[in-house]
């Protein structure tokens, strides 16, 4: 008999049936709700329901807790899943939710309050996956502009959390997550108004680093959503190889590379 954590890895990994669509539509609900939490709970109006956003949020945590275990429990390779980029940013994303409310001394470190909005991190997987969106198959091209759009996504808010626990209660322009996403952006973009600035050492390295990636690998990311991937097969026909995934035809014959046989 399949135990709880298996049979909801299954149903996670079910693209096929209503209630695997279902089971992964709430999944993604639940983690659009972890992650508005962490962003409400950074303005004051959420002061009186602190309490409250941290038990919710350790409820959560438990629930992806058993999503990871589960997925690692359904997967073919145990070791590869544990290793897999996405599972770690999973695990160290919930990690903070779990301890603040073990262990409330931990959520005196502002690093690790932000590693929270990693969830971001989850919704790559979601357009990466198996090259399939819900169920649905995406085109090449549509998964590397998910793919740029996405990370593109998790260098802001990741970038945006960090700045927010380093320079709130220190800086006042820094008031909740809004102010370090409008810096965030401004920042990242090299816009540079300066009506916002980090006034920490700390915050200021972050977004030295954070800038630096940004101008590297944001672009890069763009770049390979316009120039496509290569495939890694060859032609049937001739077997020349370095066609972009956005090739309907050979370079070199003029095979149809749409048959299946790359």
């Amino acid at each position: 008999m399949a135990t709880p954590t298996y049979a909801f890895g299954r149903l996670l990994r079910d693209t096929e049936t209503t209630r695997g669509r279902v089971t992964s539509y709430l999944t993604y609900g639940l983690n659009l709700v972890f992650l508005g939490l962490y962003v409400f709970g950074t303005f004051e109006y959420a002061a009186p329901y602190r309490s409250l956003l941290v038990s919710i949020e350790f409820v959560l945590a438990l629930f992806f807790l058993f999503e990871y275990v589960s997925r690692i429990d359904f997967a073919p390779d145990t070791g590869a899943e544990i290793k897999n980029p996405y599972s770690i940013a999973d695990i160290l994303a919930i990690a903070p939710a779990l301890l603040i409310t073990t262990v409330p001394a931990a959520g005196q470190l502002a690093v690790l309050r932000s590693i929270q909005i990693l969830r971001v991190f989850r919704f790559l997987r979601l357009a990466l996956e198996d090259d399939r969106l819900f169920g649905y198959a995406l085109t090449a091209r549509q998964v590397v502009v998910a793919e740029a759009l996405t990370a593109i996504g998790i260098i802001l808010n990741l970038h945006a959390g960090l700045i927010y626990e380093i320079e709130s209660g220190v800086n006042p322009q820094f008031q909740n997550f809004a102010d370090a996403f409008y810096y965030s952006v401004v920042a990242l973009t090299t816009t540079g108004f300066g009506n916002v600035v980090p006034q920490t050492g700390l915050g200021q390295a972050v977004t030295s680093v954070g800038l630096i990636g940004a101008i590297t690998v944001i672009p890069w990311i763009v770049f390979r959503a316009r120039e496509g991937k290569i495939r890694d097969n060859k032609c049937a026909r001739c077997r020349s190889e370095g066609h972009r995934t956005e090739a309907n035809y050979c370079y070199e014959c003029g095979q149809d590379l749409s048959d299946g046989t790359l």
